[in-house]
């Protein structure tokens, strides 16, 4: 179990810096750029929004679900909405993570926080509308919390989410995330339990979206996710998969691309952690988030042992984070008592 979270943390973050040196390229100017396929942390170039970091350095993806789930753990795993709050704008106070990086929904929600008022343009309030990335890209470490509980996981993703992303779109996206990395936590997930878990999440959290939030335009991520899988399940090679899912589902901030598109990938290498991240390290244009989703669910299904050595210890030099010392009280909190989280109740069979 314990593998299994720190896998989930390295693979979040292990993406999201590999990424920020290949974000809003395509592939072939990836290649143009680096002379090879990038499979290991490099410099970001000057053009990037990852320009001035060093190998290893996250951007505002895996940071802010860094600040988020260390303010859970805290709180007993608890999600209380006031502590995430207090958490987003603690980590927008880091301006190496927050400054370059913060989207334009997580920045108007976060100045909510702080003043109590809704920012808006022309009178116009435009969270409600933004139907991207930025909470699946930091949900991931939620679904940690309780494992076996699906249900829970997905109940605590969409009170995260909406806090950002409050439209029925954004928050079926990142219930998908969670409840995958959920089901990839017990002994006997494999790669089909998983996704199913990821469809089964999506189902739930546009559910729940259409229940409690606001609706928004765009195409549902349930169907871009089934078409997602059936490519990545299809008979094609790899490396065809990845073009066939850049070209068809997008690869970008929508949240009906992003998610899809990163099941995809892991469908497609059928749940190997390193391919999967090369694969969305690659594969063009919001590189770092597609790889951080996508690698927060394989590195829970693989566990940490499927990721370089080197990748723990240069992870928290360069970020200052405790990621390990993280997963231990992850772990602590799952093997309490199971009660708070209705014990298996929910898990996806």
């Amino acid at each position: 179990m314990r593998s299994k979270i720190l896998g989930s943390l390295i693979g979040s973050a292990a993406g999201d810096a590999m990424g920020a040196a290949t974000e809003a390229r395509t592939t072939e100017q990836i290649l143009e750029r680096f002379g090879h396929r990038v499979t290991d942390f490099e410099t970001p170039p000057p053009d990037t929004f990852a320009a001035g970091s060093v190998a290893g350095q996250v951007t505002d993806d895996f940071s802010s679900a860094y600040f988020i789930v260390r303010s859970v753990v805290r709180n007993g795993g608890k999600v209380d909405e006031n502590e995430v709050k207090a958490a987003l704008v603690e980590w927008s106070e880091h301006e190496v993570f927050f400054d370059r990086f913060a989207g334009p929904t997580t920045r108007m929600a976060i100045e909510r926080f702080k003043t109590g008022e809704d920012p808006s343009f022309r009178g116009i309030n435009l969270s409600s509308r933004q139907a991207t990335n930025g909470a699946a890209m930091r949900i991931a470490p939620i679904g940690l919390l309780f494992p076996g509980a699906v249900d829970l996981a997905v109940e605590n993703a969409f009170r995260v989410a909406r806090l950002t992303h409050d439209n029925v779109l954004a928050l079926s996206g990142a219930c998908a995330v969670a409840a995958a990395v959920n089901r990839a936590l017990s002994p006997d997930a494999g790669l089909y339990s998983v996704l199913e878990a990821g469809l089964y999440g999506a189902l739930e959290g546009e559910r729940l979206g259409r229940e409690r939030s606001h609706d928004v335009a765009g195409p549902r991520v349930v169907n871009k996710l089934e078409l997602a899988l059936d490519i990545g399940l299809g008979p094609l090679a790899p490396e065809d998969k990845a073009v066939e899912i850049r070209d068809r589902i997008g690869t970008g901030l929508h949240i009906a691309e992003a998610v899809p598109a990163a099941f995809g990938i892991l469908a497609s290498r059928r749940g190997d952690a390193m391919e999967t991240l090369i694969d969305c390290v690659n594969i063009g244009y919001d590189t770092d988030t597609l790889a951080t989703i996508a690698g927060g669910i394989a590195g829970a299904l693989s566990g940490a042992e499927a990721f370089p050595r080197h990748f723990l210890s240069v992870l928290e030099s360069v970020n200052g984070f405790e990621i390990a010392s993280l997963a231990d009280r992850i772990l602590e909190l799952a093997l309490q008592d199971t009660g708070r989280s209705g014990g298996k109740e929910g898990e996806v069979e």
